[in-house]
């Protein structure tokens, strides 16, 4: 699998529509192909964290959640980073009242949101039905908002939402990469030292209230918040990122056969920067092909998937 990931970061780098040569951009720095290449290198470190932190964070939310299906996009998380986005944008001047750091503190408070919302709203009754009813109203709740908003907004800030929606690893500055990478390798660390945790509270919260001290209700509220805000900065630099949190961790559960953190927690690192990375080489037309946006190409890769998933769980159910 490591074999794979550099792989996609070479073809990254040298695959675009101008053919460049990496020696000579590294060699000539006040080259053209120089621009390029860093470019290419800024786009390429952000599909990387932008993997790591959609598989990670899906990979936590179905492990509390205990929800196969669970995940940033079925359970509405999306949904409200995009409305915080939307009310950024889309309210007339309202962006130029804040700076450019504006749009990821709104994204993160509405992916946050959404998820201690729909945690108080399902309570302890985390069953597969209920908990996807409830992201899927909740999502509704949100297109209804932004319908709104969309009507009230003016040109400018209805083209900015529009070209934001479509999710591209372009739109990363040196700033944002920086960000991200930060509030990722703090998410990594957090699940990492939660992993035991989480893998008691997956046997059961009676098991788990022999081994730990800690309130279960505390800790699952906390590490949502953490999940949020990783999601919710990963989407106000890149768009909606559909259904890697959710694909990742279930096809490695399927391949490893077991649910341990530990074991899967490296390996949904490098999955996840896999598929971004394929699915952005698909995108910009880098095996040949039209221009589409990363989020169009996730679905249609992640939707088929996430099916088989489903039947699976259904056939388990009525075995």
């Amino acid at each position: 699998m490591i074999s794979l990931l550099i792989a996609l970061v070479f073809i990254e780098l040298m695959l675009g529509s101008v053919d460049i040569s990496i020696i000579d951009a590294i060699e000539n720095s006040n080259s053209i192909a120089n621009d390029i290449l860093f470019t290419r290198i800024n786009r390429t470190v952000l599909g990387i964290i932008v993997g790591i932190g959609s598989a990670l964070s899906g990979l936590g939310i179905q492990t509390i959640f205990k929800n196969p299906l669970a995940g940033p996009t079925t359970l509405g998380v999306n949904s409200g980073a995009s409305l915080g986005v939307g009310v950024y944008y889309l309210i007339p001047g309202f962006a130029v009242q804040f700076s450019s750091l504006g749009l990821g503190v709104f994204a993160i408070l509405g992916a946050v949101s959404f998820l201690l919302l729909l945690i108080s709203i399902a309570g302890k009754a985390f069953n597969l039905t209920f908990v996807l009813i409830v992201g899927l109203l909740l999502s509704y709740g949100s297109y209804a908002v932004l319908e709104v908003l969309l009507q009230l907004s003016d040109s400018t800030g209805m083209k900015n939402y529009i070209f934001w929606g479509m999710g591209s690893l372009n739109k990363g500055g040196l700033e944002s990469i920086i960000g991200l990478a930060l509030i990722s390798i703090l998410g990594v660390i957090i699940i990492k030292k939660q992993a035991n945790w989480l893998n008691v509270y997956n046997l059961g919260e009676h098991e788990l209230k022999l081994v730990s001290n800690k309130s279960i209700g505390f800790n699952k509220r906390l590490l949502l918040i953490v999940f949020g805000i990783w999601i919710g900065a990963i989407t106000s630099v890149v768009g909606p990122i559909a259904f890697v949190g959710i694909v990742v961790p279930n096809v490695l559960k399927l391949i490893l056969k077991t649910s341990d953190i530990n074991r899967l927690l490296p390996l949904s690192l490098l999955l996840g920067a896999i598929l971004v990375l394929l699915a952005d080489l698909i995108s910009r037309g880098a095996f040949g092909g039209v221009l589409l946006p990363i989020n169009a190409v996730l679905s249609v890769l992640g939707v088929p998937i996430i099916i088989y998933f489903i039947f699976k769980k259904m056939s388990f159910v009525k075995g």
